[in-house]
């Protein structure tokens, strides 16, 4: 057997995978060959997989998953000479492997093999053998276990001893003459590694050597301005004498026939670890483009976004007594605590104070899809906590406004939207919550007055809870072309009561995509269903979705008595509501009892079929998740349906959620055919006659998502709006912009700002052209499309005949237009006309091709 942990984990019996159990079994496992050959303690081992909170069943779980590996193991084994083994030994385990066996022992004999050869000046052997233990990564270490969040110390160890080793590559191909081949790898590393000298020597003299000084300066400029800047450290002496040789054209710079023993940088010696790069390999034989570099240390990233504000005036003097300047600070800095500490709870960013007011911002620096609804509900709670403290007047605000996102200290926001929000705050009563009339459309889990204020906005009353039985009913949208997946749900729910076993089934889809009108239909049915929804934010503590599902039961105060009516009165009925009680006020104790609550699951299926629903787990807890994946292993055989709806990002968190198990089914929800969005939206509008160009615009437009088709269809059913006769453009509703906003925002910076430079490209896009509208390398934007690609924001068009290049189109429109919007105006005007130019040289080239 073979062990490879630089990447995903993996496990070969020869060239076959071997298959592994849940998230806790892989995990224990990858934790094991970490400290392979060495005795691991139980204490050490549960605080390795269960890092914040350790559950009562924690070792009970750790068993389960050795005696699962330990299986594994004796069955793939092969021959008992050599074989890995698992053993029990004081005080916890031992895994036995042959250091051969594992790609981490590999690759620390060949690192430490290289570094030899680097000391002894053998450049050529040691760039080889270097580059072979490198090419051992298939990925970051334990790549898929560092996804569902663990962040062991071991990881970064080795992460940095990567870098190291990279480090040391570089030494000896520079030694070798191969400066220009090197380039893109080290560009690639000191945007990630931005501290590290010796990386920036590297780069400052490969760059000198391929004629390239202006560059290699900048390299240096900007390395200083970040260790000043972060770390108010100067460059140490080599990198300044490098900086100094290279404005000197020093000749000991340049490559000598016979290569000196000692370059400037000291070869061998043991950096810092700072932080792990991801490193991708240019081809050799590809050109560099020039870098784009900019002297400034700290430019703020500047985006048109849509956001809430929040204005908090506070009468701090009437507070304050007499107003002495030291009570009226005391109050400051109260009111300033409680601003901060509820608008961070739920999501938002406080942008500072002038005097007594005090400015908040959501949506920044990533959209939610209900920044409004926080941003109220922020309002409300301050206003509740400050009442005792100061009169405060609230004013809440959204629309469109220009943030700058800087890389380190509080993004701002600038536009009529503050003066428009500052306005609302100055005409509120003292103690209200004033919003304009976008807040109070978006902020549906609030309650307003009836009639909006003479001075213009609406005064916020209270906020119902976002989840469960109290969420406001969603409109009623026809369901069309899901009648395949209705199936699957039904007869996975008749095999449950017929075999009487358990079933597990994830539904996921992008948001809108009808996840919540596909499992409705099924509740619909006879057999019993207890729903529960998480949410992006409340005070559930997390375990909302849990208690909704208690609820579905009994209500909290009359509980107990339904479980002994459940169960009989005794011990088992004591210790469920004892577990189950805890979820409706959960407080700062971390209590999960997970035998006590699959218990429960299984009493109430064991007389009558039962579903449970859980919606939105996306943005459950880690707890939730971990009871979800444990009930799937260990229910019994009841007739148990257990249907969880979540968004693509559950498996970015989860990347192994119900992988390969016997009783668990994954159902994804695509977008609708052109036909069916039609029907769909045929029935919202009840048969209304519109132009045939609108009806073309609003499929379009709906890109076969059920929300967007309902946003779109009231918006056209709104009797204020009129369209013009020859030319129908729609604008996009505030909440389709939201949610195609939201995923945007969870691309990583730099591939986002790929997106937007392709947004503004053309039709068809490919690394050449978008690496020309961004003034980006061509080989690390190819790496973003491909990401984006995987991302479902690009979709492949096939290879353009003439460059040989891979093509992309973005897969809606609409998502494309979002994206250039977001772009400010001379910013888009410039990536414009250098697309134009672009295309300009490529058509003269493609010219000169064809004659030639």
């Amino acid at each position: 057997m073979r062990f490879h942990l630089l990447g995903p984990l993996e496990v070969l019996d020869g060239d076959l995978p071997v298959p592994l159990g849940g998230v806790k079994q892989r995990a224990a496992l990858g934790f094991l060959l970490l400290q392979a050959n060495r005795v691991v303690a139980t204490s050490k081992l549960l605080h390795a997989l269960w890092p914040r909170d350790v559950p009562p069943t924690a070792r009970k779980m750790l068993q389960n998953a050795v005696s699962g590996l330990r299986g594994v193991l004796a069955s793939h084994g092969g021959s008992p000479e050599g074989a890995p083994m698992l053993l029990t030994h004081a005080p916890g385990y031992l895994l036995r492997v042959d250091q051969n066996s594992l790609d981490l022992s590999r690759f620390q004999q060949l690192a430490e093999q290289g570094r030899g050869e680097l000391a002894a000046g053998n450049w050529t052997a040691a760039g080889k053998v270097l580059r072979s233990a490198l090419g051992l990564w298939r990925g970051p270490v334990l790549a898929d276990l560092a996804e569902t969040g663990i962040n062991w110390p071991e990881l970064t160890a080795i992460k940095d001893w990567k870098l190291a080793v990279q480090e040391d590559c570089f030494e000896a191909e520079l030694a070798c003459g191969r400066h220009g081949e090197i380039i893109g790898e080290l560009e690639s590393l000191i945007e990630l590694e931005p501290y590290r000298e010796r990386l920036g020597g590297q780069l400052m003299l490969a760059l000198y050597r391929c004629g390239r000084q202006v560059d290699a300066l900048s390299v240096y400029r900007r390395t200083r301005a970040a260790l000043v800047a972060e770390l108010g450290l100067e460059p140490g002496r080599e990198l300044q004498e490098l900086e100094r040789a290279i404005l000197d054209h020093t000749p000991t710079l340049d490559l000598p026939s016979s290569v000196q023993r000692r370059h400037l940088l000291a070869v061998g010696q043991d950096p810092d670890p700072v932080r792990a790069p991801v490193v991708i390999t240019r081809p050799a034989e590809e050109p560099v483009a020039p870098a784009v570099v900019v002297d400034a240390p700290d430019l703020a990233t500047a985006e048109r976004k849509l956001v809430s504000v929040v204005m908090v005036s506070a009468q701090l003097g009437l507070a304050a007594g007499d107003g002495d300047p030291e009570d009226v600070d005391a109050v400051h800095q109260e009111v300033a605590s409680v601003v901060s500490a509820e608008v961070s709870r739920l999501g938002g960013v406080v942008g500072g104070s002038v005097g007594s007011v005090f400015l908040a911002l959501f949506g920044v620096p990533r959209t939610a899809e209900d920044d409004a609804d926080r941003a109220v509900r922020a309002s409300v709670a301050i206003r509740g906590r400050l009442d005792a403290v100061a009169g405060v007047q609230i004013g809440v605000a959204t629309g469109n406004a220009l943030v700058r996102l800087p890389s380190t200290g509080v993004p701002t926001a600038s536009g009529v939207l503050l003066d428009q929000c500052r306005q609302l705050m100055a005409s509120a009563p003292l103690g209200a919550v004033r919003a304009c009339d976008s807040t109070r459309d978006a902020a549906d889990s609030v309650i307003w007055e009836d009639d909006s204020a003479p001075a213009g906005g609406w005064q916020a009353i209270s906020c119902v809870s976002p989840r469960g039985a109290t969420r406001r009913p969603q409109a009623a949208v026809p369901f069309v072309e899901r009648e395949r997946e209705l199936l699957v749900l039904q007869g996975l729910l008749d095999e449950v009561r017929t075999r009487r076993r358990p079933h597990f089934v994830t539904v996921l889809g992008e948001a809108g995509m009808g996840k919540t009108r596909l499992v409705n239909e099924l509740a619909t049915s006879s057999t019993p269903a207890f729903r529960g929804t998480a949410t992006a934010f409340g005070d559930d503590h997390g375990y909302g979705p849990l208690a909704d599902v208690v609820s579905g039961f009994s209500s909290f105060p009359t509980l107990h008595a339904d479980l002994v009516r459940l169960v009989g009165v005794g011990e088992l009925a004591d210790r469920l509501h004892a577990s189950l009680a805890w979820l409706d006020d959960p407080g700062t104790e971390v209590r999960p009892d997970f035998p006590a609550w699959r218990r429960f699951l299984e009493e109430v299926a064991e007389s009558e079929p039962l579903i449970v629903l859980l919606e939105d787990v996306h943005w459950a807890n880690d707890v939730v998740l971990d009871f979800v994946e444990e009930l799937s292993e260990n229910a019994g055989s009841v007739p148990l349906l257990v249907i969880a709806t979540a968004r693509p990002e559950l498996l970015q968190r989860r990347p192994s959620w119900f992988g390969g198990k016997r009783n668990a089914t994954t159902i994804s929800l695509e977008p609708l055919s052109h036909n069916g969005t039609r029907q769909l939206l045929n029935s919202l509008l009840q048969a209304r006659e519109l132009p045939s160009e609108l009806w073309q615009t609003l499929v379009s437009c709906a890109s076969g998502n059920p929300l967007f088709a309902t946003e779109y269809a009231g918006m056209v059913a709104d009797p204020r709006t009129s369209w013009p006769q020859n030319e129908i453009s729609l604008p996009v509703p505030s909440s389709v912009r939201g949610v195609l906003t939201a995923q945007l925002d969870s691309l990583p910076i730099e591939v986002k700002a790929v997106l937007q430079d392709a947004a503004l490209t053309g039709g068809l896009v490919s690394p050449s052209s978008v690496a020309a509208t961004g003034q980006r390398d061509a080989f690390e934007v190819a790496k973003a499309l491909e990401l984006l690609e995987q991302r479902d924001f690009l979709r492949r068009q096939g290879r353009n005949s003439e460059t040989g290049e891979i093509e992309y189109g973005f897969r809606h429109l609409l998502v494309r237009d979002v994206v250039a919007e977001q772009i400010p105006r001379a910013e888009r005007a410039s990536k414009q006309e250098r697309a134009r130019a672009w295309l300009g040289r490529l058509g003269l080239d493609l010219t000169d091709r064809r004659a030639g």
